[in-house]
């Protein structure tokens, strides 16, 4: 006949220091104590009593071996779920991590491109300062220019309107001459012939003199 007795994992321990202490295996140290129970002999009052306040004392203690064992195993279990709550901390970290190397690589790339796009917009607003320049010259040259080309106009009208005067005026001593021409004529035709032998001496215009 075989009796099934279910021992809880600290009584098995127990048993399993108890049987290496004493050199046999648990089975045997089983065996042994269930001999030495049924042989015993028969207790008397006070030893019955003794093995019940042993009992009692075997119990609570075993109430807190049990009591402290599942304390532990809740720790355990607490350990655990810190251990994990741990591991997902360190994957977040290593991942925030790698997200701001990410982005502080970008942002080395992003100012870098900044000063570029910074140094370029200097180099156009100078050309452009520079354009603007240039056109400033040409205006200043091309309103001259007109200016010039005005006082040309200008002075070419008053050439213009000198010569045209000149002219007039040309016409006016040519008018003049003739005039003066023929009223000298007149005047020498008006005037007494001097005496032709006074005349052939002086001659006739320095008759008049």
């Amino acid at each position: 006949m075989r009796i099934y007795a279910p021992l809880d994992d600290p009584a098995v321990d127990e048993l399993d220091q108890m049987a290496k202490k004493n050199g046999i295996s648990r089975a045997q140290l089983i065996i042994n104590a269930i001999d030495a129970y049924l042989h015993q002999p028969e207790p008397s009052t006070e030893e019955l009593d003794q093995l019940r306040i042993k009992l009692d004392q075997a119990n609570s203690e075993l109430d807190r071996v049990k009591r402290e064992w599942d304390q532990a195993r809740i720790n355990l279990d607490q350990a655990s779920d810190l251990r994990t709550e741990l591991e997902q901390l360190k994957a977040k970290y290593n991942q925030s991590t790698t997200e701001i190397s990410q982005r502080w690589e970008e942002t080395k790339i992003l100012k870098k491109e900044l000063d570029k796009l910074k140094k370029d917009l200097d180099e156009a607003r100078s050309v452009n300062q520079k354009l603007k320049d240039d056109l400033l010259k040409r205006q200043s040259e091309t309103d001259l220019l007109a200016a010039t080309r005005e006082e040309l106009i200008a002075a070419t009208t008053a050439r213009d309107k000198l010569q045209e005067a000149l002219k007039v005026r040309d016409d006016e001593i040519s008018f003049l001459r003739s005039h003066v021409a023929q009223l000298t004529q007149s005047i020498s035709q008006l005037s007494l012939k001097p005496g032709e032998e006074e005349a052939k001496r002086k001659g006739w215009w320095q008759f008049w003199k």
